[in-house]
């Protein structure tokens, strides 16, 4: 198989090309949306389990410890919400009821848990579990009260009290199985101890805490580097690595996983630039109405481009990969302008994505894969830039 880690973006190439191995999204429907939450739950838990098991095997390698780790935490959380959404659906029935619940409370797991017990007059779990299973929900949100601790770089407040610490790569693994299998005796009436037996000794912290370094996550931030590479780093490699595992695979649902730390990874590697240190730089103004925004073309890549083109002409960069990477960018931005569309089946008025649609994994990865890898490039070049022109200021 060829290696996509290395291949660049091509002219007259889409997303929704076939290539070799086409896989048909075929969603259950509207009247069986928790079949659907909870595969999908199913697929990003599977996901977050290889990444974590790759790691753990692997244990004096430091790029996956410190940043795989970071991936996967965010995987075994969407795993969490999904299914947790997915016993809200079981239960209520109508659309309207469900549908205000979602948007209510968002990615808050303790809250939508909530609102299960509310509607539920028979959980099957025993008290013990259940209380639990609220307990970690509510350590989850205290740090990561919108999802998006582990999809973005640190932010200082969480640098300030955590850095230079060890998480416990191993216990907080062993934590999210523990949840995943509450939360799943939940939806189908009986414990899977197939992923582990259910221990409520265990701690309910979110973030287990270990004395050393030695196959664990090390929080750091260098004084030097900028702030995401941790995460582009991990979102893309884990990416490849789930892909090289499920290339072949029939099960649709892990295409969604796959497709969407790809996604991330190339969002990321857009904010990255935002962060250049070039003459010819944003104005800050405008980096601060664009950083926090998931619209990949007209606020994230536009607003950057007339920079880029100006320093490829300077440096007699090939334009018309560019002007392709134009294209490339604004067909993603069509097909999820949100970042929202790999991580759920449907959309918060129960529109569905993708349904009966053929998608080529292969392909997409391919494609995807060549806008990152122009972006990545794209960063190396500024950062060469910013040192040239500091030499020449000083001299």
């Amino acid at each position: 198989m060829q290696d996509y880690r290395y291949c660049t973006i091509k002219d007259n190439h889409s997303f929704y090309d076939i290539k070799n191995n086409p896989i048909c999204i075929k969603w259950k429907g509207k009247y069986k949306i928790k079949e659907d939450l909870f595969d999908l739950s199913e697929a990003y838990f599977e996901c977050a389990c290889d990444i974590f098991e790759e790691i753990l095997e692997k244990a004096d390698d430091n790029i996956k410890l410190d940043m795989w780790f970071i991936p996967g935490v965010y995987m075994f959380r969407q795993s969490l919400e999904l299914i947790i959404k997915a016993l809200l659906a079981k239960k209520i029935q109508k659309k309207n009821i469900l549908q205000d619940i979602y948007l209510e409370c968002k990615h808050d797991l303790a809250g939508l848990f909530q609102k299960y017990k509310e509607c539920e007059d028979n959980i099957v779990i025993q008290a013990k579990e259940r209380q639990w299973i609220e307990n970690y929900l509510v350590s989850i949100e205290i740090v990561d009260s919108n999802s998006a601790l582990f999809r973005y770089p640190f932010k200082d407040e969480f640098l300030l009290q955590y850095q230079n610490r060890f998480l416990d790569i191993a216990d907080m693994g062993n934590a999210f199985l523990n949840a995943y299998t509450i939360l799943k005796k939940c939806f189908t009436g009986k414990e899977d101890t197939s992923i582990i037996e259910i221990d409520v000794t265990m701690s309910t912290d979110f973030l287990i805490f270990a004395n050393n370094g030695f196959g664990n996550c090390y929080l750091w931030e260098s004084l030097f580097g900028d702030n995401f590479h941790k995460q582009v780093v991990g979102y893309s490699s884990t990416a490849y690595f789930l892909f090289q595992k499920y290339i072949f695979d029939k099960k649709y649902g892990r295409i969604f996983p796959i497709i969407f730390l790809l996604r991330n990874a190339i969002e990321l590697s857009l904010k990255r630039l935002l962060d250049s240190k070039v003459e010819k730089q944003l104005p800050e103004k405008i980096i601060h109405c664009i950083k926090n925004s998931h619209v990949l073309y007209k606020e994230l890549w536009l607003n950057q481009k007339e920079m880029i083109v100006y320093y490829a002409k300077e440096h007699g960069e090939n334009l018309e990969t560019l002007d392709i990477l134009d294209k490339h960018i604004k067909e993603l931005d069509s097909i999820d302008r949100q970042g929202d569309r790999f991580r759920y089946p449907f959309s918060y008025s129960f529109e569905y994505r993708f349904s009966n649609i053929q998608i080529d994994m292969e392909n997409v990865f391919e494609w995807m894969q060549g806008i990152f890898n122009v972006l990545d490039g794209c960063d190396d070049i500024l950062d060469e830039i910013t040192d040239f022109e500091y030499e020449k200021y000083n001299y």
